[in-house]
């Protein structure tokens, strides 16, 4: 857990919130496939898990604890609770989702390599440092769809109707499961797709599943990831 909680704070210290960069893979000593146990056709042919369940598992993990409002577990950053704060809280969902990931991987064979890793944990603290900026501009975009409201279907992304007020958001969070989750894939793939994808191509930089955005149907792809 504490290469996670030590590459966050790197982050926060050497770089913005409005310009957070994953670390692009060649940094990452990775094992070679032919020596990950795994899927016969898996090894040959190079294909790894995709990280995207981890990272969303992790991302839905953050938007309870912040309904549940736990102090000890910061979430939001506030006039009491720095930013490093809340990156601390980001890495650990992270660490926390990973370790669970890669104990399974010793059924399945297919254990993370550092760089998978190191990509989730920058996702996950990227999307959490990121979260009223990134849901304001989800509900911005999924409210101009006329079809959404004609046929209600906020619940698609994770969306209300109206979230002005945050308590029925938190409420509706803590006890909707499958709400939650589709919130937290929406509010992924608006990270990768307006800001990872855009800061990586800036620096000429990749990460190992190359930011693919490939969890969304078409119907929620072509709401979100849309120009404004």
């Amino acid at each position: 857990m504490c290469h996670f909680l030590f590459a966050c704070v790197l982050t926060l210290l050497f770089q913005p919130a409005d310009s957070f960069t994953l670390k692009p893979t060649e940094r990452y000593p990775c094992s070679p496939l032919k020596d990950l146990k795994g899927d016969p056709f898996r090894e040959s042919t190079g294909i790894r898990p995709s990280l995207h369940p981890v990272t969303i598992n992790a991302v839905a993990e953050a938007l309870r604890l912040r309904s549940q409002r736990q102090e000890n577990l910061p979430i939001v950053v506030s006039e009491s609770v720095e930013p490093l704060q809340v990156a601390l809280t980001a890495g650990r969902i992270a660490a926390e989702a990973v370790a669970k990931r890669q104990h399974t991987s010793t059924s399945d064979g297919m254990a993370m390599t550092p760089a998978e890793e190191q990509t989730i944990a920058g996702r996950v603290v990227g999307v959490v440092m990121r979260l009223k900026e990134l849901e304001i501009d989800l509900h911005g975009r999924v409210a101009a769809i006329p079809w959404v409201k004609k046929y209600g279907e906020w619940d698609s992304f994770g969306v209300m109707e109206s979230e002005s007020d945050h308590t029925s958001v938190h409420d509706r969070i803590s006890k909707d499961p499958l709400f939650t989750m589709s919130r937290a894939e929406c509010l992924l793939a608006l990270f990768l797709h307006t800001v990872e994808v855009p800061q990586l191509e800036k620096q000429g930089l990749a990460v190992p599943d190359k930011s693919q955005i490939d969890f969304l149907d078409q119907d929620r792809k072509d709401v979100l990831l849309s120009s404004r």
